[in-house]
């Protein structure tokens, strides 16, 4: 269509004109080339700038930990200290066992010891007026060791039966309730760690090599943005996608964000000389290489460049030196080794 309106304007001196003299007709070649010499493309002067380099990602969200509290004893639950979904620190009681007659037991444990104690303390005055043998003081001695351990286990028995937080977090879940019997070693509660986040996204391993840790990352997770630090890369990738997981660490105070959320993420790697262009002024080869068309000494030639950034009109790519004219609006119709007539926007 172009090449048709440049050939007929090409033509319309030649019909108000007288005919000339019969010449050689002009071979399709040169025709080709001299619409190509006439046609003007727009183009513009290259002026690098600063940009930011960011790789771009998705993933999830994680709690910064999630500790599973487990009962030490066997017992009848007697009471819920808790409730889930609260805010709690460490010590606070979640559960309470049934005591049964511990008390009882320590307290007779403690008049054992005193007598224990006493006995060991008359031995060891016999044995200095010499109305004491060695194998007595040793047998009290042992006397009183005995009736300690049993002491202490009775009253780490009694403090088992409050079942404590072991951190600061939020009461996530309570899987007891009461009246029931727990057995040792079995979950009572799950506490979260939210006060930090953990944002875990896949990297291509295109991309991989230029994350290093301390790496500024933004996280957009349900319209609220924030800010966090590369504390993580994984030394070998998943095997069926040949992705990193990168993990980046956030402050979540205000618990405004959760734990399992989808995120998106854009991690800052460094910063790059680029040039914003419209998508539509670049092209793909072949072989997939993206290239910019330019003019050298009025000849079109194709550079290869990289995307640095996106955004919503432009795309911010490297590989093209200051002051490079490059061809923007008409470039599609010209192609590497053609000669080219274009026209700067500052010019026109």
């Amino acid at each position: 269509m172009v090449a048709t309106g440049v050939t007929a304007w090409m033509l319309s001196d030649n019909i108000v004109e007288s005919v000339p003299a019969p010449k050689p007709a002009a071979s399709a070649t040169t025709d080709v080339a001299t619409e190509a010499s006439q046609f003007i493309v727009s183009a513009v002067r290259v002026e690098n700038e600063q940009i930011i380099k960011t790789v771009r990602a998705n993933g999830f969200s994680e709690a910064d930990f999630a500790v599973t509290v487990s009962t030490k004893i066997s017992g009848d639950i007697v009471k819920i200290a808790a409730k889930e979904g609260s805010e709690i620190s460490k010590g606070d009681i979640l559960v309470k066992l049934d005591a049964g007659t511990l008390p009882e037991q320590i307290r007779a444990a403690k008049a054992n010891l005193d007598v224990a104690k006493k006995r060991q303390e008359v031995a060891a005055r016999l044995a200095k007026e010499n109305f004491s043998a060695p194998l007595e003081q040793v047998e009290r001695a042992a006397d009183y060791q005995n009736a300690l351990v049993k002491l202490t286990l009775l009253q780490e028995q009694l403090a088992n039966t409050s079942i404590a937080s072991p951190v600061s977090g939020r009461l996530e879940t309570l899987h007891v309730e009461a009246g029931e019997r727990i057995r040792s070693d079995m979950p009572a509660a799950t506490i979260l760690g939210l006060d930090t986040l953990s944002v875990i996204v896949t990297v291509p391993q295109t991309d991989i090599s230029t994350i290093k840790i301390g790496n500024i990352g933004t996280v957009l997770m349900s319209g609220l943005k924030r800010q966090g630090k590369v504390t993580k890369i994984a030394a070998q990738s998943d095997a069926a996608t040949r992705t990193f997981a990168v993990t980046i660490d956030m402050p979540n105070d205000d618990r405004a964000l959760r734990a399992g959320m989808s995120v998106e993420a854009a991690i800052n790697t460094g910063v790059v000389e680029a040039f914003g262009v419209s998508p539509a002024h670049l092209s793909v080869t072949e072989n997939g290489q993206l290239t910019a068309k330019v003019s050298r000494d009025d000849i079109v030639h194709l550079v290869p460049v990289k995307v640095v950034r996106t955004d919503s009109e432009l795309v911010y790519v490297s590989g093209l030196a200051d002051d490079t004219i490059l061809l923007t609006l008409g470039q599609a119709f010209v192609s590497d080794g053609d000669t080219v007539t274009y026209s700067l926007a500052s010019e026109s």
